[in-house]
């Protein structure tokens, strides 16, 4: 039996434990993994709750948090830390000076003060403790009411969540503020605000309705597995954001849930296909660079490779190169990295695509040239193929072309073609795209039309 090694980034969570795991590291550790992140723990306290609100809080001694944190540190590289839930000040100084005494650079600090039902999960006379801590932090992620208590401003909308966030990123020196607006409701709509580097994001979203149990840490433990995996900072928050608002979107349907609680538990798991998309449009990328013969299907714009979740209906679903895999003499070098919405030109062929067929969720563009398609012809691919000339005014080419293709192919041989091309057009290179189920799908096919040339 031949053994799979999996390389992975490591993330650690510091927080308290949720019984019912809709929050606290039982959350953490399943987002980490639904992002294709090791997930590691250092338990802070133990509580009785649940969706109701939180019976009882015993706070660990703090020697044993001090050794759970060597624990794992003195063994493991980590990539990123985050704190949750961490009771008092004496806690609070313990996990300051671990943190500094490895050398922790990539720290998430949830501020975590009050319960969603109200209850205090931080004693008042660890706010100064907890200040310095965010000091240190690369991002720190307070809700309305903490962001509040940090500033000592009152937010009442989003002018007041950015002067907040900055005031808490530039007093206490820390990297950047996120402040969650779940807890503030306008026309309908949440808003995030990140202040990072002196300058201000926005995020915005509609309100589903959805009272949630846990989405706190939900979003941090996204945010710190992103940092995990190396993504820049703003597009960290933006897919933690993502990946949040599909948790709620997917909320678990507990069986025995009491009637007496209306709040959900965001669904981390729902996330998971999104790291086996990633991990195929990787794999895929890693074969086409290896194979001796793939140069010669490099176009001078050069190739990338897409694939979308099931049920996919924007860009934002379909997992592609932000870059692209160029030819250098006579290998290919990939640049960028594989992301949703990497890929707007290919993932919008994708998703035309799957309007005709669900299963046919990945494509990837070659160089076009007469001997190429007569290879693909020779391989038995069903071939169709669009003129850029005959595009209408206003519609973009990669769906208008793709469509176009498809259906002249469904009623000529009726069945979605395996290959769609054009022989370009001005300023526009000529291209042959490969569509197929998965990355690995058109991968495959390439590989073998490249060793026929």
């Amino acid at each position: 039996m031949t053994l799979k090694v999996i390389k992975m980034k490591t993330a650690l969570t510091i927080a308290g434990s949720d019984p019912i795991a809709g929050a606290g590291i039982q959350q953490d550790l399943k987002v980490f993994q639904a992002l294709g992140v090791y997930g590691t723990s250092a338990v802070t306290s133990v509580t009785a709750q649940n969706t109701t609100g939180v019976q009882k809080i015993k706070v660990l001694d703090g020697k044993i948090i001090s050794e759970q944190i060597d624990s794992v540190l003195s063994d493991l590289r980590v990539d990123a830390v985050k704190t949750g839930m961490l009771g008092n000040a004496e806690i609070i100084s313990i996990v300051y000076g671990k943190l500094r005494e490895y050398g922790i650079e990539n720290l998430v600090v949830d501020p975590v003060m009050l319960s969603t039902s109200g209850a205090e999960l931080l004693e008042r006379s660890a706010l100064e403790p907890l200040k310095k801590l965010i000091s240190a932090a690369k991002l720190t992620t307070p809700n309305v009411r903490e962001a509040e208590i940090l500033s000592g401003i009152e937010i009442n909308g989003p002018e007041d969540m950015k002067l907040a966030a900055g005031k808490i990123a530039d007093g206490m020196g820390g990297g950047g503020c996120v402040v969650t607006g779940g807890d503030l409701k306008a026309e309908d709509r949440f808003t995030d605000v990140l202040y990072f580097k002196n300058r201000y994001n926005i995020f915005s979203e509609k309100d589903r309705g959805i009272e949630t149990h846990g989405t706190g840490c939900v979003f941090s433990s996204a945010l710190t597995a992103n940092i995990a995996l190396g993504l820049w900072v703003v597009q960290a928050v933006r897919n933690a954001k993502k990946f949040t608002s599909d948790a709620i979107r997917h909320y678990v349907m507990l069986e025995h849930l009491p009637s007496k609680s209306n709040l959900k538990i965001p669904d981390a798991s729902i996330n998971s296909g999104r790291v086996i998309v990633v991990d195929m449009v990787r794999r895929g990328i890693d074969r086409i660079i290896s194979c001796k013969d793939a140069y010669k299907l490099a176009p001078q714009v050069g190739v990338n490779i897409a694939m979308a979740l099931e049920n996919a209906n924007s860009v934002e679903d379909v997992a592609g190169l932000t870059g692209r895999i160029i030819r250098v003499k006579d290998q290919l070098i990939p640049a960028g990295v594989v992301e949703f919405a990497g890929s707007g030109h290919v993932g919008r062929v994708v998703l035309t695509a799957m309007n005709y067929d669900q299963g046919r969720r990945a494509a990837m563009n070659i160089r076009f040239s007469d001997e190429i398609l007569e290879v693909c012809k020779k391989t038995g691919l069903a071939i169709s193929g669009f003129d850029r000339d005959e595009q209408p005014q206003d519609t973009k080419t990669m769906e208008w072309g793709t469509k176009a293709a498809i259906e002249k192919s469904l009623k000529e041989e009726g069945k979605v073609p395996d290959i769609v091309y054009d022989r370009g057009g001005i300023g526009k290179e000529a291209m042959i795209r490969i569509l197929g189920k998965n990355a690995e799908d058109v991968v495959d096919c390439a590989i073998k039309i490249a060793g026929r040339l």
